[in-house]
């Protein structure tokens, strides 16, 4: 009788595939990743009134929700974007040294340099092309590897 439950066993764990739920890495949980290094998270901010989806000031991250209508990609792609420039500011500056690659790589995401000064277009830039192309979970190990 053991020998039949073991063997049935061992032919439902190596013939069937098992279907197990792997967790997800959230952007919720990136932004709680930020607050446990001692980050501060604020949504729906008064600096939300000058039309911001986001943004980052020192250990501080503001997130608009209205601003973006219930499109939960987009504000998704906020978080990611915001945390960057934690990552950023951490390291010093933007990751990638040469500025005009940065700019056409996010253009070529959908990016605009409108409503930023010349000066922020290198970090913009890297932040909008790493929020639409890396997921909350490499952002988060970048966020831990250089901010921690």
């Amino acid at each position: 009788m053991i020998k039949a439950f073991i063997a049935s066993l061992a032919l439902s764990t190596l013939c069937i595939p098992q279907v197990h739920a792997t967790p997800t890495f959230t952007e919720v949980d990136l932004l709680n990743t930020y607050e446990e290094l001692g980050g501060r998270v604020y949504v729906d901010s008064a600096e939300c009134s000058k039309g911001f989806y986001g943004m980052t000031n020192g250990q501080t991250i503001h997130l608009c929700t209205a601003i973006h209508e219930g499109d939960k990609e987009e504000m998704a792609d906020t978080i990611r974007h915001e945390v960057w420039h934690v990552v950023q500011m951490c390291h010093g500056g933007a990751f990638s040294a040469n500025a005009a690659q940065a700019i056409s790589h996010a253009y070529g995401k959908g990016w605009s340099t409108t409503g930023y000064a010349p000066e922020q277009w290198h970090m913009e830039a890297e932040a909008h092309h790493v929020a639409a192309t890396r997921t909350a979970y490499e952002i988060n190990n970048a966020l831990l590897k250089v901010c921690q």
